[in-house]
């Protein structure tokens, strides 16, 4: 392995720019990344994916214990109310939900605009991380350019935004794909890898863990599985002598340890603090997960075409405009995907023909971006050869990483010194601006989405009513994968979906829930006790029905209902009021629609209702 005294290493050809480059490029991220969000007024709510987010987080606060080590309580009533279920499906982002759960406790157990400015972060630990980490070794320009590339013109990144969360957030995994190039291109270069810097690409593979496992963090280590072999080879090759490789060993780390203790042990610190935070609570949700059977249900045919890494984001050709989907035959789901910039893509390709005999720096990149390309859940697995994409259900949330894979490609381009040359690579420069500048417009006039003020006062008026609970009446209780929606625990899906996040605003325990993946198991208890009947578009409840559905309200400490006429027959409506009395407030819900509060305390007090 290459040592601190090798006489054939060398050093980093860059020296650094200093700080007014990085200073430049935190400065320019924030602004555009806050022109992305557009609004940090308050908590982020769409009425459909955008809340679940915000629900995770808001969970993993509730429920987290970190003596004598952090984990979670996952098995409870806290949705499916009364029955309970494991709620290990939760779309965990580790890292994410501890900032959630500790800015909802310092700011008295109240939601607020936490996930805008957690973005924000992202955004700037993704440019400047990876600024820092390539300057030494391909110089400021190119590092400055593949900061912002792989931040905020991470275009599919900035598009998922807030709807998915947990595929917009990436920085931990984007700058552990990139010390991992580094490593292997100081290995080929026979540069000097110091002891401080292969600390810090461990540390960085704990670091993924807080991130979403099967969407954001695999893509890391698939890319670190990929590119071991290759540094195993090359290290072979230059020390292929066995039985120094115990002496050569002792004297790096012992002339790393005299030159730079300190930085040592601060990497060695980050190590520990990070596997105690993030392992536990990754075993945890690994293993519980694995627990749940799924072999007998249909994988979700959800892929991307391989071509789509050649569309351009420019007018009137950019997939707002153009059915691509129609001609492609592919399951399209956000903009952007599969598509990281024709510019980036041509980039790429010329730096792949120009160190196309550096084999070992390019080879783990191709493989890996050939496998993200080809996989199909149904006909092509090929991610799933990797036991952390086990969930992995959509092809083209690998885009993701795909800008980062091309950066890598293209960052040992050589600029042509010809005329001819020249001239092309102005035009490709001038298309990359434009695909930015486009690619940013066109986001830009997508609103972001938050709760509204009437919407938190209603939720603080029902936090403050005696009780444990809250049902949504109709209730949704589905997974994505498929149960509960053929067998009518949804019926009004669309509206519906997210209408049990807003429990993080009230604070109780709600009967339905969105996951998703659902086991066919966890919905049986619904399913005993008739609710599908209960649930039937229109339906007029028997005496029978009432008396059950009341007698499920006393038993079990409701402190209301929230009831939403848009989806129910005036006739519903005025039964339920005429049966429970009338609502004491009411707000809308995105999506949803209008909202009324029903108290159901007073039941105890009226015998009345009971009876016809």
């Amino acid at each position: 392995m290459p040592t601190a005294s090798s006489a054939s290493i060398h050093r980093p050809a860059h020296a650094a720019a200093g700080w007014p480059w990085p200073l430049f490029l935190t400065i320019l991220t924030a602004i555009l990344g806050a022109w992305v969000v557009d609004d940090f007024s308050r908590p982020l709510s769409d009425g459909d994916d955008t809340d679940q987010y915000e629900y995770a987080g808001y969970y993993f606060g509730k429920n987290l214990s970190l003596w004598p080590f952090p984990h979670l309580d996952l098995v409870n009533n806290q949705s499916f109310y009364p029955y309970g279920l494991n709620q290990v499906f939760l779309p965990w982002g580790f890292e994410r939900d501890y900032w959630y759960a500790l800015c909802y406790q310092f700011h008295g157990r109240y939601a607020g605009p936490y996930l805008q400015y957690y973005y924000i972060y992202s955004l700037l630990v993704a440019a400047l991380g990876t600024y820092l980490l390539l300057q030494p070794r391909f110089g400021t320009g190119r590092s400055f350019a593949a900061g912002l590339i792989v931040s905020v013109f991470n275009l599919y990144a900035i598009f998922k935004f807030p709807v998915h969360m947990n595929v917009c957030v990436g920085h931990w995994t984007i700058l552990c794909m990139i010390a991992t190039y580094c490593l292997l291109h100081d290995l080929v270069n026979r540069q000097l890898v110091s002891l401080v810097f292969v600390l810090l690409w461990v540390w960085l593979h704990v670091q993924v863990l807080s991130q979403e496992l099967g969407y954001v963090a695999g893509y890391a280590l698939t890319f670190t599985t990929l590119a071991l072999p290759v540094a195993g080879v090359v290290l072979y090759r230059q020390h292929p002598r066995p039985a120094q490789w115990m002496a050569q060993l002792s004297r790096y780390l012992a002339a790393s340890w005299t030159r730079q203790p300190r930085q040592v042990i601060l990497m060695l610190v980050l190590t520990l603090i990070s596997t105690f935070l993030y392992l536990p609570l990754t075993l945890q949700i690994a293993f519980t997960a694995w627990e749940f059977d799924f072999a007998a249900m249909p994988p979700l045919r959800a892929w991307s075409h391989p071509l789509r890494l050649f569309l351009p984001h420019l007018p009137g050709l950019d997939a707002f405009v153009v059915p691509y989907q129609s001609w492609l035959r592919d399951t399209f789901e956000s903009y952007g995907q599969g598509s990281p910039g024709l510019y980036l893509t041509i980039l790429a390709g010329v730096g792949l023909w120009q160190t196309r005999r550096q084999v070992g720096l390019w080879l783990p990149v191709v493989l890996m971006l050939v496998l993200c390309l080809l996989y199909h859940p149904a006909v092509l697995p090929t991610l799933k050869l990797f036991p952390w994409f086990s969930f992995n259900r959509h092809g083209g949330r690998a885009s993701l990483v795909y800008p980062v894979l091309l950066v890598l490609l293209a960052l040992p381009l050589r600029w042509p010194t010809n005329r001819t040359g020249l001239i092309a690579t102005a035009g490709v420069l001038l298309l990359m601006v434009s695909e930015w500048s486009y690619g940013l417009y066109l986001r830009t006039t997508l609103p972001t989405l938050v709760a509204s003020d009437d919407l938190l006062r209603y939720c603080q008026t029902i936090r403050q009513q005696p009780g444990k609970a809250v049902l949504d009446w109709p209730f949704c209780a589905v997974g994505a994968d498929g149960p509960g929606m053929a067998e009518g625990l949804c019926p009004y899906y669309k509206q519906q979906n997210a209408v049990f996040t807003f429990r993080r605003f009230y604070d109780k325990h709600v009967v339905g829930q969105y996951f998703g993946r659902l086991h066919p198991s966890q919905i049986q208890p619904f399913l005993r006790d008739g609710w599908p009947r209960l649930l039937t578009p229109g339906r007029s409840f028997t005496e029978a029905d009432w008396r059950f559905f009341i007698n499920f309200l006393r038993t079990n400490n409701f402190a209301g209902i929230n009831l939403y006429p848009d989806l129910l027959t005036p006739d519903q409506v005025a039964e339920f009021y005429r049966r429970l009395g009338q609502p004491t407030i009411e707000t809308h819900f995105p999506v949803a629609g209008r909202v009324v509060f029903i108290p159901i305390r007073p039941l105890a007090e009226k015998s009345r209702l009971a009876a016809p």
